[in-house]
């Protein structure tokens, strides 16, 4: 037996499985579908598309290595193209990592051992992401955010540097799978090919948040159980899940999100690199990356006051009240000196 037909036999049950959860559970497919698709519309397509479109262009364009040789060959890349892509991926996240590596090898631009160094070294979540969202929204500090971003990019470069004697030899030049595109820049074909990929990440993230929802129900209702299961399915949902317990489960539970990216992820990087590089050897780096960044964590958030105790402590469905008017403020403070005027009159008369 094959393998293509052992993985068909596998997945199967997998398929008959989640249908009959989808039919036994619809309130809650739908609202996995609706905070799926709300999450692409607010967050995934605003943050990935004009990079995806950047992207395309400067591949037209060449991407210029030249100038980024020196870092190129500091970390072991040998392609030209490789450092542009890596400086793209660290500020596009894992989606343009991915989209890079898979179309550069495919040009026959990026050697085997390259592809698979890009792809360990710029598989990350955007500062975006991370520095806004992680940082300043879910655990109360912009400063924890940008630390955790710097922290993650050193533990992809130690990850990768523990991995390196995984690395595939250097191989000669091999005819591309895929002809080179023009070297005019084309607008119009950046935003075709954007849109599609757009459409691969938007899928993978509404259907894993349906299925999330959906598991939700089978779980103990435990906060750190449904944490755990937000963390493998999803990142975005894993770290809002892990933010809601507060103090340090907050933060390292978000740094675990960063390092394990959720099954959500590792779909579009397959997507995206369409078997350009074998993912096994990502995985091993990630289990590396794990250890790494939790390390790294717990010896420089010490350095950020009050990081571990900005972390939200409110429940998922609390929303937060806004500052008060100017002049309700001051009618309450009123309020308040004169209730405290009269304790104070009333404890002294006694």
């Amino acid at each position: 037996m094959s393998l293509h037909s052992k993985t068909d036999l596998a997945a199967l049950p997998l398929c008959l499985v989640c249908g009959a959860l989808f039919l036994c559970q619809p309130a809650q497919a739908v609202q996995g579908f609706q905070s799926g698709v709300q999450l692409c519309l607010r967050t995934v397509v605003p943050a990935l598309f004009p990079f995806f479109v950047l992207c395309d262009l400067l591949l037209a364009c060449r991407l210029p290595g030249r100038a980024l040789r020196p870092l190129g060959r500091a970390l072991g890349l040998q392609s030209p193209h490789a450092a542009a892509a890596l400086l793209l991926s660290w500020f596009g996240g894992y989606a343009v990592c991915g989209r890079m590596t898979g179309r550069l090898w495919r040009e026959g631009t990026l050697p085997a051992r390259d592809a698979a160094l890009l792809l360990m070294l710029g598989c990350c979540s955007s500062p975006g992401f991370v520095v806004g969202c992680v940082g300043g929204l879910l655990l109360g500090s912009v400063q924890a955010g940008v630390l955790l971003y710097a922290l993650q990019l050193a533990a992809n470069l130690l990850a990768t540097e523990v991995c390196l004697p995984l690395l595939p030899k250097a191989e000669s030049a091999r005819t591309p799978t895929v002809p080179a595109p023009d070297a005019r820049p084309s607008l119009p074909l950046a935003l075709q090919s954007a849109a599609d990929s757009c459409l691969h990440v938007c899928g993978c993230v509404v259907f894993f948040r349906m299925l999330g929802a959906v598991l939700a129900l089978l779980l103990p209702q435990h906060a750190l159980a449904e944490a755990l299961l937000a963390a493998c399915l999803e990142i975005s949902a894993g770290c809002a899940a892990f933010a809601s317990l507060g103090g340090g489960a907050a933060l390292y539970g978000c740094c675990l999100c960063l390092s394990v990216l959720g099954v959500s992820v590792w779909m579009q990087l397959a997507l995206l690199l369409q078997r350009a590089v074998p993912l096994r050897l990502l995985a091993v780096n990630r289990l590396v990356h794990i250890v790494l960044l939790q390390g790294l964590v717990w010896l420089l958030i010490r350095f950020v006051p009050g990081a571990v105790h900005a972390a939200s402590t409110l429940p998922a469905r609390v929303i937060p009240m806004q500052r008060l008017p100017l002049d309700a403020a001051l009618v309450s403070l009123c309020f308040v000196c004169a209730a405290l005027y009269k304790v104070r009159q009333n404890f002294y008369n006694g």
